[in-house]
């Protein structure tokens, strides 16, 4: 079921968001127009505020009603929401600690 969604959600998420990990872009990308922006404030002496993420953590702090209230938003249909829910709700991920995975827990707190 994810890899039909995933398969649909694809050809959609050029139009929603920018990101590094889809399909034809790398990680890289996103450090090359960063570089870009701050060169073009110093070419033109601008302030410039640089914010980092760290990736690997974002997914500790996701805010699930916000997620379900913004693919609604997009035009996103309830029995698509619902389909998502259901993956997330039935997934099970470990994580590493010092390179060995932890057992396996349920991401599915808050939905």
């Amino acid at each position: 079921m994810t890899k039909v969604l995933a398969s649909r959600l694809r050809k959609v998420l050029v139009g929603v968001i920018d990101s590094a990990f889809l399909t034809g872009r790398h990680l890289l990308y996103s450090v090359l127009v960063a570089n870009k922006v701050v060169d073009e404030a110093r070419r033109l002496k601008r302030k410039c505020l640089v914010f980092k993420v760290d990736f690997e953590k974002a997914g500790d702090s996701i805010n699930w009603r916000f997620l379900f209230y913004m693919l609604k938003r997009l035009g996103f249909n309830d029995k698509w929401i619902w389909l998502i829910k259901g993956c997330l709700i039935s997934s099970r991920v470990p994580i590493l600690v010092n390179g060995s995975p932890t057992k396996e827990f349920s991401i599915s707190k808050g939905l």
